[in-house]
């Protein structure tokens, strides 16, 4: 595998996990409404406004957030290890 591949397998996860936390941000009423609950046990209470977007685009992009950081993490786990020099054509 050349130098760059395995740079840009760890970019793209990190820009999934960034765009998703980002999405995710944008619509916190959407998140709330999928972990609500009641008002008077103290947990969490969405808006009384409808959100914008689907309980099943909201649980895809929890879905991609999570993935993608666990992703993260475990290339670099790899990369820490010394495992991936195997794998990466450095010649000078």
């Amino acid at each position: 595998m050349p130098l760059w591949t395995a740079n840009v397998i760890f970019a793209t996860f990190i820009i999934a996990a960034l765009g998703s936390g980002i999405w995710l941000m944008l619509h916190l009423n959407a998140v709330a409404r999928l972990f609500a609950g009641r008002a008077d046990e103290g947990e969490i209470v969405a808006a009384p406004v409808r959100p914008r977007v689907s309980r099943g685009r909201t649980w895809l992009m929890l879905a991609i957030f999570n993935l993608a950081w666990i992703a993260c993490v475990l290339i670099w786990i790899y990369v820490i290890g010394g495992e991936a020099n195997t794998l990466v054509e450095a010649d000078i």
